[in-house]
């Protein structure tokens, strides 16, 4: 910790009190100890998703039933739609 001793700085041990002529030292650092029970742990959990391997078969299959299920609903709209007019 940088003082004032005698017009000059010094840099001093807080925890011993040993001084060094500090002259052109501009910088300096703080260290503090913690006990481990200060000590706070942050976790996040992290999941990874897998890209599944589709074949083209297994794609094109899937898009027959979205369209299909999409078909029949608006068939379904239609035909109750008719008859509530």
């Amino acid at each position: 910790m940088p003082v004032r001793k005698d017009g000059v700085t010094v840099l001093r041990c807080t925890k011993c009190g040993y001084e060094i002529r500090g002259g052109d030292v501009r910088e300096y650092r703080i260290g503090a100890e913690v006990s481990a029970g200060a000590h706070v742990h942050t976790t996040s959990l992290v999941s990874e998703g897998k890209a599944r391997h589709r074949s083209r078969e297994e794609i094109e299959q899937e898009k027959e039933e979205y369209y299909r299920e999409l078909f029949l609903e608006l068939l379904r709209e239609e035909e109750y739609g008719g008859e509530e007019s």
